[in-house]
């Protein structure tokens, strides 16, 4: 006798990589076949100001506050293309966003955790700068760490 599969809240980390757009169709159709409702997921991996010890700091006064404010803007424009084509293209799917700041694969497992989600999709690479080969990039960090079923998208 086969178990079936209760699905009812899918992950999805997008960073508007092809990559990312792929595993976003695919997640898509997997929500809307599993009658699941969709979270668009999109992590900054911005650096961390506060390391910089103030005293050995060279950025003008108030630049800190635009730095900010502008990958905010970016962050949230990456999250509004995905849910307006969900919208779009899956009218009836319960779709809802967040944006997080820090290590990609900390805060996408993190916030499968925390959220309860049952699948995480997860493209093959990002557009992340550090394009660690092997064991490092985030999708195997997910993969390793998630409490939950990771599908990696090629």
């Amino acid at each position: 006798m086969r178990a079936s599969l209760l699905i009812s809240k899918v992950l999805v980390a997008v960073d508007g990589s092809n990559y990312s757009d792929r595993a976003f169709d695919l997640a898509l159709d997997f929500a809307e076949k599993f009658g699941a409702s969709l979270t668009v997921l999109n992590v900054s991996e911005a650096v961390v100001m506060s390391a910089v010890p103030q005293e050995t700091a060279t950025y003008p006064s108030g630049s800190t506050t635009v730095v900010t404010k502008d990958l905010r803007e970016i962050q949230d424009e990456i999250i509004s293309k995905y849910v307006d084509h969900a919208r779009v293209i899956k009218p009836n799917l319960q779709v809802s966003s967040m944006g997080k700041a820090g290590d990609a694969a900390i805060e996408i497992v993190d916030t499968a955790q925390e959220g309860f989600f049952d699948v995480i999709v997860v493209g093959h690479q990002g557009l992340s700068k550090r394009r660690e080969r092997f064991l490092g990039n985030v999708s195997e960090k997910v993969a390793h760490s998630a409490p939950c079923t990771v599908i990696i998208v090629k």
